[in-house]
């Protein structure tokens, strides 16, 4: 069996960010290779002198990614132009994108299977996109200029969702603004994530935030968190990258007087896993719609690090498994929960066992690759 993944950046290539959706869909392109699929993917890049290779078994197909206003039409062209080469008889694609569309179409015109994946809490609304530019601090003048883009953007990836032939959602969340908005019903299956294979760390009493420095991630108020417990012996670790140095720039002057607070800057996916492992406790202040089942969630789960979250406990883990703390948007909670924990590390310490166990019975399970397999060939 072939699979085709498509995607608009690939986790090894240096030249694109990292998001959920890219490390999921690696992690999901190393099982399915593992199982004996021959596995391909077809992705943007910004390094334009990439040829095609194999990576990790993997066969790339590398798409040089022109940034600039409907570009992505261009580039759909390529995607079905390599589709038609290599024929598979299986479409993954992730996340919300033109190539929703690109998937759908390809395989109903060549009676094959498309597997879309929501990677969002707000993934699977309507006219997601354009709310998004709505709610932007853009000027009027640039809004103006994109609306057109955007409209057509949603109205594709509205089709291409209605296309796929079976949805996977990380949440019941999810599949319930699923079947709310589109009438399809979907699956729920956890993240895949593949264990540790190095020896758990000495823990120490860091406080980590690890993600893009972004306002839908609202750094400053892990910057607050850290303000609020200089009196503790705790030290709090901020990591990540930005586009939108303007926006940074508000709250790095009181990040650098913070004497508990390391701003270490971007980190590579390969180097994460370090500070998980060293890490107490592992702090989400994303608000609400940023966030689905994130992969930081799984990764200080992993390494036995218990989550401290201000809005996002997907499917209730948190609380019944006992893996942290979420504070349902509650600002207030979210801050004095936080304090009481790193007051009295008993708590901390007596979640750790929990959070690995969890994670490596639910996001390591060979039981979601078999599920996969199932599906694929249903």
């Amino acid at each position: 069996m072939k699979i085709a993944f498509l995607a608009e950046s690939f986790l090894p290539d240096k030249s694109t960010g990292i998001n959920g959706a890219q490390v999921q869909m690696y992690n999901l392109a190393l099982a399915f290779k593992k199982a004996g699929l021959e596995v391909h993917y077809i992705t943007l890049s910004n390094a334009y002198t990439r040829k095609d290779e194999i990576i990790n078994g993997i066969h790339i197909s590398w798409i040089p990614n022109q940034n600039f206003l409907f570009s992505w039409i261009q580039n759909l062209k390529i995607f079905n132009k390599i589709l038609d080469q290599i024929q598979p008889d299986i479409l993954y694609q992730r996340g919300r994108s033109p190539l929703t569309y690109t998937a759908a179409k390809w395989t109903k015109k060549n009676q094959k299977k498309f597997f879309w994946g929501s990677n969002g809490e707000n993934s699977c609304e309507f006219w997601k996109l354009l709310k998004k530019l709505n709610k932007s601090k853009k000027t009027l003048l640039r809004k103006l200029l994109l609306y057109p883009d955007m409209i057509i953007q949603d109205l594709l990836i509205h089709k291409g969702i209605y296309g796929a032939t079976k949805v996977v959602n990380q949440t019941y969340h999810q599949k319930n603004e699923l079947w709310k908005n589109f009438k399809k019903t979907g699956i729920v299956l956890p993240s895949y994530f593949l264990p540790p294979t190095t020896k758990q760390q000495q823990k120490k009493k860091i406080v980590l935030w690890l993600a893009n420095l972004i306002p839908n991630k609202q750094p400053e108020l892990f910057i607050k968190f850290a303000e609020q417990n200089q009196d503790l012996c705790w030290k709090f670790i901020i990591g990540g990258g930005t586009h939108d140095r303007k926006y940074v720039q508000k709250f790095l002057n009181k990040a650098a007087k913070l004497k508990n607070l390391k701003m270490i800057g971007v980190v590579p996916f390969e180097e994460t896993h370090k500070y998980y492992a060293q890490s107490s406790l592992f702090v989400n202040t994303s608000l609400k719609e940023a966030d689905g089942l994130p992969n930081a969630f799984i990764q200080a789960w992993q390494n036995a690090t218990p989550v401290l979250s201000l809005n996002h406990d997907p499917n209730d883990w948190i609380k019944t498994h006992h893996l942290g703390y979420c504070a349902h948007g509650n600002e207030e909670q979210f801050l004095l929960h936080g304090r009481s924990l790193l007051e009295n590390y008993e708590q901390i310490e007596s979640m750790q066992e929990n959070c690995q166990q969890f994670a490596l019975q639910t996001f390591a399970a060979e039981e979601t690759i078999d599920s996969y397999l199932k599906l694929f060939r249903s």
